[in-house]
């Protein structure tokens, strides 16, 4: 038995042994997946601290600018007088009116979501030949210790990178949407003298999320190194979905409840969503278990998806596995989200998320445009106005945008770690008949079927009750203005489709490269 397949010793004593230049040593990047693993990992700690730069920034703007007075007489005779304030230095409304900006604050906070997930996606890249590394050092006599320290090290590292770097992406930031807009429009504030404390404390913030992680990370490959191999894939309960659904609505319903306070309703909000992402990635984690199990690969192959697809079928399938002409591909792709329930998970939840974004800003939208088209009645908007609530759901838009880009690209970064880590699988599913093209297929409906049920489920758990509140209530007013109310989210609803979509077969398509290497066949001598 080699070192590279045989079965982990017993845990080893807890204190660590190797010296510090051995760590710096044993952590440098040296290969491919070292390199996409590292780049990565900055990238998202980047984002992250970025994020909470430009949350921290927003949420101490200062009320400086006198906009009005307000006089009025109490019961006994006092006239009393009361002065409202905005911020000023040319902000935009959204970020200037004090009863504007918690909701920008927490699209900041909110903003992590996807950029963390990339962070944990980023992790696991190379993990096939990290297991194999560590299984090495195991039998060459280091500890499990050893081991933790290794990974602490390498994850410290590059989300310190990733925090340091965050300073100076704020300020180019800035410069574009603080300076370089025109006064009134600006969607940054200027930079104060605190704000270099703010860039330190998220520099220690990311180094404990990093340790955080690694530790996790260690305990969790350890656990599934002392299991017994073949395990089923572990995947969340139903009532693991259906509490995290339940507090997420609770959470959400009990806002109203925080006594006005902007701050209380703020986090109850960050709460809602977060555990809304989990009931979503949950849910989808479950869906893309329960598919059919398919045997790709003979002769030794592992299979597309890896070992937990090629144990081949156990139960009758609960759907289709495939849809259109394509079932072979159709098949595979089934076959390799279960094999990634772990990204699958993380990604359906951030773009559940961001299909609540859209789902919200569509129905705004059309409730905008249809008290406008009743211009008769009390509720009818002045253009000013319209062009007001349109440019915030504009705006909110394309943050959820963003997000969604960052969450298929940490789903994008789990297919090019599958096709690093399983060269032979692939090379032999193509010298079976598969060609590049079909293979290239199997990556988009990949991407498809995990990132266009969350935003359509999304944008519809959001959009439908919003619509409905308002199209039966009297603001609808007259019959154009409930057309506009039911039109703009059903339009709203097919663009992000079609655009959901058309990027998964983009970002698929980009990976033709990969695939093409991946499938040659003189990977099939690969161990």
């Amino acid at each position: 038995m080699s070192a590279a397949t045989a079965a982990p010793p017993a845990r080893g004593p807890r204190r660590s042994a190797l010296r510090p230049e051995a760590v710096r040593a044993m952590t440098a990047v040296r290969s491919r997946a070292d390199r996409v693993r590292s780049r990565a990992t900055t990238a998202a700690a980047t984002g992250i601290g970025v994020s909470l730069l430009i949350a921290g920034a927003v949420a101490t703007v200062r009320d400086t600018v006198l906009i009005g007075t307000t006089v009025w007489t109490e019961a006994d005779g006092t006239t009393v007088s009361e002065e409202q304030f905005q911020a000023g230095g040319g902000l935009a409304p959204f970020l200037a009116e004090p009863g504007l900006r918690p909701g920008a604050v927490v699209a900041a906070v909110l903003l992590v979501l996807p950029f963390l997930a990339l962070a944990v996606q980023a992790l696991r890249v190379g993990r096939v030949v990290e297991e194999r590394r560590a299984r090495r050092l195991l039998v060459a006599g280091a500890s499990w210790a050893d081991l933790r320290r290794l990974r602490v090290a390498r994850t410290s590292a590059a989300f310190v990178r990733g925090a340091l770097l965050a300073a100076p992406v704020y300020l180019l930031l800035w410069l574009l949407l603080g300076v370089a807009l025109p006064e009134g429009t600006r969607l940054l504030p200027r930079p104060q003298w605190w704000t270099p404390l703010l860039w330190l404390a998220v520099v220690g913030l990311l180094w404990v999320t990093a340790r955080a992680l690694a530790v996790a990370g260690h305990r969790r490959d350890a656990a599934q190194a002392l299991q017994r191999s073949g395990m089923p894939v572990r995947v969340p309960s139903r009532l693991f979905v259906l509490l995290t659904a339940v507090g997420g609505v609770a959470a959400l319903f009990a806002g109203p409840l925080g006594g006005g306070s902007p701050v209380v309703f703020a986090v109850l909000v960050v709460v809602a969503v977060v555990l809304f992402a989990l009931a979503a990635g949950a849910g989808a984690a479950r869906s893309a278990a329960s598919t059919v199990r398919v045997r790709v690969a003979p002769a030794g192959g592992e299979g597309f998806d890896g070992a937990a697809a090629a144990r081949g079928p156990r139960r009758r399938p609960r759907r289709r596995s495939s849809g259109g002409r394509d079932r072979a591909a159709g098949l595979l792709a089934d076959a390799q989200r279960r094999g990634s329930t772990a990204a699958v998970t993380g990604t359906a939840g951030v773009l559940f998320v961001c299909g609540l974004s859209f789902g919200v800003e569509a129905s705004l939208s059309g409730q905008v445009l249809a008290e406008r088209a009743g211009e008769a009645s009390d509720g009818g908007y002045a253009p000013s106005d319209v062009a007001f609530y349109l440019g915030g759901a504009g705006l909110a838009a394309a943050v959820g945008l963003v997000a969604a880009v960052v969450a298929v690209a940490a789903l994008l970064l789990s297919l090019t770690d599958h096709l690093l880590g399983n060269r032979r699988a692939v090379a032999s599913t193509a010298a079976l008949g598969a060609e590049v093209r079909r293979l290239v297929r199997v990556q988009a409906l990949c991407l498809a079927r995990t990132a266009v049920p969350a935003v359509v489920l999304g944008f519809l758990v959001a959009a439908v009750p919003y619509s409905l509140l308002f199209v039966g209530g009297a603001a609808a007013g007259t019959a154009g203005g409930v057309a506009w109310a039911v039109l703009v989210p059903l339009v709203a609803l097919v663009v992000v489709t079609a655009l959901v979509a058309l990027a998964c077969r983009l970002l698929a398509t980009a990976l033709t490269g990969r695939v093409r290497s991946a499938a040659a066949l003189e990977n099939l001598r690969v161990p």
